[in-house]
């Protein structure tokens, strides 16, 4: 069953977002990608709204538009719950 999701940064730099199913290859970075966001939310803020297949693994990747910039930042999921999140580094 899939269902819409909608993943939005806040308080962040100027990111960049890209979203992957199953896995992540940084020397591949096309190979799985589903969508890729810089600042449709406004304020340099990414919007990556997408359907999402209950049971599968995806990969938020989230980079700073500029070089060698650094901070913190967040980002909110909009959809049905549960959603489990794992911190990859």
């Amino acid at each position: 069953v899939s269902s819409n999701f909608t993943i939005q940064s806040v308080f962040s730099p100027d990111a960049y977002a890209y979203l992957y199913i199953s896995s992540f290859n940084r020397t591949a970075a096309t190979v799985n990608l589903l969508a890729q966001d810089d600042d449709s939310a406004g304020n340099l803020q990414f919007r990556i709204n997408y359907p999402l297949i209950a049971g599968q693994d995806y990969v938020l990747v989230v980079t700073t538009w500029s070089n060698n910039v650094v901070g913190s930042f967040g980002f909110f999921i909009f959809g049905p719950p549960p959603v489990n999140l794992t911190y990859i580094r």
